[in-house]
């Protein structure tokens, strides 16, 4: 891998980095403060202009909720509760009525006779 490979893929995995972050809404210094580091030192993993070492990118995991090889990669490892949380993080917000919808399309979906995907049905 040449050098040029190595720093789009750190760029890529530091956009992840701050991703991961602004979701959760931390701010850089609360991260920089969780792995006991400058918030310089976030800004420049977020950027790829440095390294995460293997210690730094374990907490990064914990702290974000996913997993390394999602940090590393990008790859997506969905699992039933993690679905579950991204439906309720979707919902939070929605009124009564908006909630109302959404049951009623969920209602709709299980209901057009559409094949059932999911086994043991």
């Amino acid at each position: 891998m040449n050098a040029d490979d190595t720093d789009a893929r750190r760029a890529e995995m530091g956009k992840r980095l701050r991703e991961a972050r602004e979701y959760l809404n931390f701010s850089q210094d609360e991260v920089a403060t969780a792995l006991g580091l400058s918030r310089p030192s976030v800004t420049n993993m977020e950027s790829g202009s440095r390294k995460v070492d293997s210690l730094e990118l374990d907490k990064l995991a914990r702290l974000y909720g996913r997993s390394v090889n999602y940090l590393l990669t990008g790859e997506e490892e969905f699992k039933a509760n993690e679905k579950v949380a991204f439906a309720a993080r979707a919902l939070r917000g929605l009124s009564g009525r908006d909630l109302e919808e959404v049951t009623k399309f969920a209602n709709y979906l299980r209901n057009s006779g559409r094949p059932n995907t999911r086994k043991g049905r």
